[in-house]
């Protein structure tokens, strides 16, 4: 071997060395300055990575993983024998019950809220104020649409025989569901999630990149995909409860950024209008909260999920209308 080709592949050692020299620093940076409980794309990153699983059901998306927990956000999180964030239920509901099955998204599960300040604990604790009969599950997870919700509750959740299903409803809804992809870097390293995340915000800000009224807008465009899929199952899933006797009820999630004016009431109206089209109640949220201070709602200074002050003033709201779909019988307790 030469002395040119020698320092050919000495040059290249070198630079290979200090390539992953600098991504050992970075990832080290990162998980010693970012992984503390409350960067926002690290932990969702590890919730998904810890606590999901493809789900084996056609149009489901991903499911939690049974038996499973961690912290998140800085605050617990436990998955049930289930797959929910609740404690265990029995697929037979004991006489005298009515039982409601919360369907949603990361604010249903109740993304960086204590347990005890999720909006289906509290709900269930006003409805139940006076006499225990009523049980409500939260069957939410995180980064679902309306179409896996719909798919998950008529091939799974349905042997739970809720009576009342409360389909929780946001604006991003109406996305594509969502595949997980294998990528070695964002499957296994902070780092990667950290530069994937300052990235996307550097789009947005300096290159054109939709920002998040534009992106929601976006969503609803006539012939959007998701969009037309959300529609199809919120058709399917009136149906099916109406075959079964079961009463649907839809919950609108305002979005927390902006609350008086809202940006979005025009959305609103077009998804209620979707709904009331089917005879399916409908309950927007947005009076509950927009004469509060947005961040006064938020988990955290930077994370707009609806915290424990926002839980209880959608409680409140829900447990109204729920006592209209309730049977008489089980009125009185709920007043």
């Amino acid at each position: 071997m030469d002395v040119k080709t020698k320092n050919a592949i000495f040059g290249m050692l070198s630079i290979a060395t200090s390539l992953i020299t600098a991504a050992a620093l970075l990832e080290f940076y990162v998980r010693l300055t970012q992984a503390d409980g409350t960067n926002f794309d690290i932990e969702m990153w590890r919730y998904a990575k810890d606590l999901k699983v493809v789900s084996d059901i056609p149009g489901a998306g991903h499911e939690h993983t049974p038996g499973k927990g961690g912290v998140y956000m800085g605050v617990p999180v436990t998955i049930n024998s289930a797959g929910w964030r609740d404690r265990e239920h029995s697929v037979e509901k004991e006489n005298g019950t009515v039982r409601i099955m919360m369907l949603g998204d990361s604010l249903t599960f109740g993304w960086g809220a204590r347990p005890e300040d999720v909006t289906s604990y509290r709900l269930e604790r006003l409805l139940n104020a006076k006499e225990k009969k009523f049980e409500v599950i939260n069957a939410g997870i995180g980064n679902a649409n309306t179409a896996m919700e719909a798919t998950y509750f008529m091939k799974k959740a349905y042997v739970y025989k809720p009576d009342i299903v409360v389909l929780n409803y946001f604006i991003n809804d109406a996305e594509p569901t969502p595949r997980r992809t294998e990528n070695v870097l964002l499957e296994h390293f902070y780092s990667a999630v950290f530069i994937a995340g300052r990235f996307d915000a550097l789009l947005r800000t300096y290159f054109g990149k939709a920002d998040w009224q534009h992106y929601y807008r976006g969503l609803y465009q006539e012939n959007e995909p998701g969009w037309l899929v959300a529609q199809a199952a919120l058709k399917e899933l009136a149906s099916y409860c109406k075959a079964r006797n079961i009463k649907l009820i839809v919950v609108n999630y305002p979005e927390l950024h902006e609350l008086s004016p809202y940006p979005f009431q025009d959305i609103t109206s077009l998804v209620a209008s979707k709904v009331k089209a089917l005879s399916i109640p409908f309950l927007d949220l947005l009076p509950a909260v927009e004469n509060q201070a947005p961040r006064s709602l938020w988990v955290t200074n930077t994370d707009s999920h609806p915290n424990g002050k926002a839980a209880g003033l959608y409680a409140d709201s829900i447990m109204r209308v729920l006592v209209a779909q309730i049977p008489e019988d089980f009125r009185g307790s709920a007043n």
